[in-house]
């Protein structure tokens, strides 16, 4: 019996179906290389955001002093309303720098005796919203001077990848010194227990960063100690 072999069509078309499958697995293999190589970079530069933000936070909060025009007692961080925001929404943190950051820029260059409110917003991220004495201020019904209206103070947005944060308390307001304690990680502030609608101040705040596929979190200390306006430290709370 004689064996037929393959007519010249054949043969084309399955070189054809071979170039073209040759291709593809080709192109594949440079898309999965090209996003393996791309995938460290992205990483690194998530990481780097997040440790970027968190020393920043920490050193602006450090260099928190107690403001002359605003004193709240002898606290340099402590929680306040800015301007704007009713009874009914939460104080935010706040504190006070005789010298702002370069990113706190303002038509005057950059800001100096600015008084600076953390604030996070669901799918905006988290934000510095501030105000600088040499503005135009009027006294409120407290008798804190800030400006006239919310538009007048400025906005720094300062990751657009914080996804969630929680204050973290340790033990409870009336806790004795040899009663047991436990941290509590809270979304909300928590209200003082013996004067209403007045908030405790955390510890420290939990913040949660979030990547492609990837979740970081970061701790930020709230200074326990303070400095007066003349530089020198008062005594601890």
């Amino acid at each position: 019996m004689k064996r037929r072999g393959f007519s010249m069509i054949e043969v084309l078309l399955a070189l054809a179906i071979a170039g073209f499958l040759l291709t593809s697995a080709t192109n594949l293999l440079v898309l999965i290389s090209k996003e393996w190589a791309d995938r460290p970079a992205a990483r690194d530069a998530f990481d780097a955001h997040v440790n970027g933000v968190a020393r920043f936070l920490t050193a602006v909060l450090e260099e928190a002093t107690v403001p002359v025009l605003n004193p709240s007692g002898n606290d340099a961080v402590d929680l306040q309303r800015p301007v704007g925001f009713s009874d009914s929404d939460d104080p935010l943190i706040h504190f006070y720098l005789r010298e702002a950051p370069p990113l706190f820029v303002w038509p005057g260059g950059t800001a100096t005796r600015v008084h600076a409110y953390l604030l996070f917003e669901e799918g905006e991220g988290l934000s510095i919203i501030w105000f600088s004495e040499l503005q135009e201020l009027e006294k409120n019904e407290e008798g804190r001077m800030e400006p006239e209206g919310e538009d007048e103070l400025f906005k720094t947005l300062i990751s657009p990848l914080c996804e969630e944060i929680y204050y973290s308390y340790y033990g409870e307001e009336d806790d004795g010194p040899d009663d047991f304690k436990e941290w509590d990680h809270s979304v909300e502030l928590k209200e003082k227990e013996r004067q209403s609608e007045k908030f405790r101040l955390p510890a420290f705040v939990k913040l949660v960063f979030r990547g492609e596929g990837k979740d970081l979190d970061r701790t930020i200390t709230i200074p326990i100690e303070r400095l007066s306006p003349s530089g020198l430290k008062e005594d601890g709370r």
